[in-house]
């Protein structure tokens, strides 16, 4: 009674856990909130609780053990795959957004299975003369190689996690370490469960409540870290990956001592009882591997090594090596502060830091970059005691010296001054230690002063970085100008043209509603050209006024083919320029004329829900979301290709100097809607 009470409470409250964790992964996955890896993760899991249910059934049903197995393996052949699948994907971000050849062929590889499983169960898989009794299947040649394929494939699992484990900093480390744990503790189970049917060439169901409680672990894990330290990060990923790994060599010796326990139980008989001998190692397993992946026990470790095989507490020569390479792989301000304050972190074994630097226009330290530290109100001011202290000792200052009643300081202890000739340019807030009980002296403090020295020229370098830049952008804007000039040069030689015909075919009807065309054609795009070349205007220039916003687009738009364009919605009252908007409700306009093929029509709405907007939306070919992420309003990017990149930066800076924005939404080949929202008349 007890044995069979036991064999259902752990597989059902496996079975339960994972249905319930799936389905929250799924409902993420269809709200858009949730990536590719939570999908495929969500089926890992029901695929689990399919395997669990099946081999409940088989205890309680033994007459049909064999269909019910036949259904565990194909189970098993879809599980394999999407375990590795799933471990390739989770908090990974690849170049390219795609999956490594090597990711690819071993997804092909262990996919295999499925087909092999499914011929498996049709042919027949198992020999059971007795189950009922013995709880004994013996395994048929091949089923005997399907498990150690399935061996195989939870193993390449595992060395997915541990590559993932390595590639991330402290940090996200810490957001995914129980997740991977929890898959750890799932595939090692597997490994245990099926390499003992390799061993003894039969699958012990007796053991399989062991399986049930270690996937209930797992997931457990799993659900604690998804709910309390957010779902996953993304982690940068080379396509090419070492194969030196920690998880090869564990297995390694794992099947050898499987090999001397086989034998050892050939010679001297099953006298150890298995399922105690399994569940102490397992225990014992994951006991060490979370002492492994404990950032504190790795900090006491390395300081050990360090202080007593060294004689110091840093080898310099990788601490700056690695420091070296973080600062210039960052490529924007914002990577930069972040590479900056892990490198900071990692180095002396800080939970969180954040970096402020100085605002010339409120002359006020503020907050730019946080790396696991909680957002605070305010900075600190140019004279606060904290910048006063930075500035005197020109060295690292514990924040417990400082009398400063900032709420920034209550959860930091160091505070690193960042220099720039002689003036303090910034400082960077260390946090609480990871591990709680290790002393700083000198030496940490030595090498903080010298990171923040190359932080400091680090940050110059970016900033001349981008001026230079910017100066490139605008040397190209004077060619750009001549360019557009030269168009209003052809314009101006066209319009001479008309003038000189006029005095010889004036009279002539057909002549004047030619004549009256091309001038008015003409003129409108004189006039679009015009407008790219004037200066974009800010707050202080723009002449503010209630407009509505339908009649500025009609009458922004009279020189365009009125057919084309189809007008709704109310006429909503905004404070705006007219003269500036009606160029950016033209623009959007004239864009999305070109995009549409065929003549189809280009619908432009305004409506005031929950503020004024403009909607300019057409039918063309849509626009890649990699462009409208990383260029679509830089200036001189565009995606037509006579196009100038002037336009959409333009309506850009217009629409930000009235308070406003421009959302866009797009996918190749659906057309593209760029909505244009306003303040409203009474702001």
């Amino acid at each position: 009674m007890n044995s069979h009470l036991l064999f259902a409470l752990a597989p059902a409250a496996a079975i339960i856990a994972a249905l319930a964790f799936a389905s929250r992964l799924a409902a993420g996955v269809f709200d858009g909130t949730r990536t590719r890896a939570s999908a495929v993760w969500a089926v890992a899991l029901i695929l689990l609780a399919g395997l669990e249910t099946v081999d409940l059934a088989c205890m309680f049903d033994p007459e049909r053990v064999r269909a019910w197995r036949a259904a565990g393996l194909v189970i098993e052949g879809a599980l394999g795959p999407t375990w590795v699948l799933f471990t390739a994907l989770f908090a990974r971000e690849y170049e390219g957004e795609r999956l490594p050849r090597m990711q690819r062929l071993l997804v092909l590889l262990s996919g295999l299975l499925l087909p092999w499983s499914a011929f498996l169960a049709f042919r027949g898989a198992y020999y059971a003369p007795d189950f009922a009794s013995e709880r004994l299947l013996f395994l048929l040649p091949g089923t005997f190689h399907f498990c150690i394929a399935f061996v195989l494939c939870c193993m390449a699992a595992l060395f997915n996690i541990e590559g993932t484990m390595a590639g991330a900093t402290h940090f996200r480390r810490w957001k995914i370490k129980f997740v991977l744990l929890g898959g750890v503790c799932v595939l090692v189970a597997l490994i245990l469960y099926y390499s003992q049917g390799v061993l003894y060439r039969s699958l012990d169901m007796r053991l399989a409540w062991l399986r049930s409680l270690a996937v209930l672990a797992g997931v457990g894990m799993m659900w604690f870290s998804d709910a309390r330290r957010g779902p996953e990060v993304r982690i940068s990923f080379s396509r090419r990956m070492a194969f030196k790994s920690v998880a090869l060599v564990t297995a390694g010796l794992y099947l050898v001592v499987l090999g001397f326990a086989g034998e050892g139980a050939r010679v001297f008989g099953d006298e150890l009882g298995r399922a105690v001998l399994l569940g102490v190692c397992f225990a014992a397993g994951i006991g060490l591997l979370m002492l492994f992946l404990s950032d504190t026990v790795r900090r006491r470790v390395r300081l050990f090594l360090q202080l007593h095989f060294y004689g110091e507490k840093y080898d310099y020569r990788i601490q700056w090596v690695q420091f070296t390479d973080r600062l210039i792989s960052a490529r924007s301000q914002t990577e930069l502060h972040q590479a900056a304050l892990s490198a900071c972190c990692e180095t002396f074994g800080i939970v969180g830091a954040a970096l402020f630097l100085l605002d010339h226009g409120s002359r006020a330290y503020v907050p730019v970059s946080l790396v696991e530290t909680d957002t605070q109100e305010g900075g600190f001011d140019e004279g606060s005691h904290l910048a006063a202290a930075l500035r005197t000792r020109r060295s690292v200052v514990r924040t417990a010296d400082v009398n400063d009643p900032s709420p920034w300081l209550k959860a930091a202890r160091f505070a690193i001054p960042i220099f720039r000739e002689d003036g303090l340019d910034g400082f960077v807030l260390l946090g609480a230690a990871i591990n709680e009980s290790e002393e700083y002296d000198e030496e940490d403090f030595e090498l903080m002063d010298t990171m923040a020295r190359h932080i400091s020229s680090a940050l110059l370098n970016m900033r001349l970085t981008e001026q230079l830049a910017r100066s490139r952008e605008m040397e190209i804007m004077g060619r750009v100008s001549a360019f557009v000039l030269h168009d209003l040069k052809n314009h101006v030689y066209t319009l001479s043209l008309m003038a000189e015909n006029a005095r010889k075919f004036i009279g002539n009807p057909d002549f004047q509603r030619d004549l009256v065309d091309s001038l008015g054609s003409t003129v409108g795009k004189m006039k679009i050209l015009i407008s790219q070349l004037k200066g974009l205007p800010d707050r202080q220039t723009l002449k503010r006024a209630p407009v509505g916003l339908l009649t500025l687009a009609r009458e922004s738009t009279r020189l365009l083919h009125q057919e084309r364009l189809d007008f709704g919605g109310e006429d909503a009252v905004a404070m705006v320029d007219a003269e500036e908007m009606g160029k950016v409700i033209l623009n959007l306009c004239l864009n999305a004329l070109e995009a549409s093929p065929d003549g189809r029509p280009v619908t432009v709405t305004t409506g005031d829900g929950p503020e004024p907007f403009v909607r300019v939306s057409d039918q063309g070919g849509g626009i890649d979301p990699e462009f409208i992420r990383t260029a679509l309003f830089e200036p001189f990017k565009s995606t037509k290709a006579k196009g100038m990149g002037i336009g959409l930066y333009q309506c850009k800076q217009i629409v930000a100097a009235h308070g406003g924005r421009i959302e866009v939404r797009s996918a190749v080949g659906e057309g593209a809607e760029f909505t244009v929202w306003l303040p409203g008349a009474e702001a």
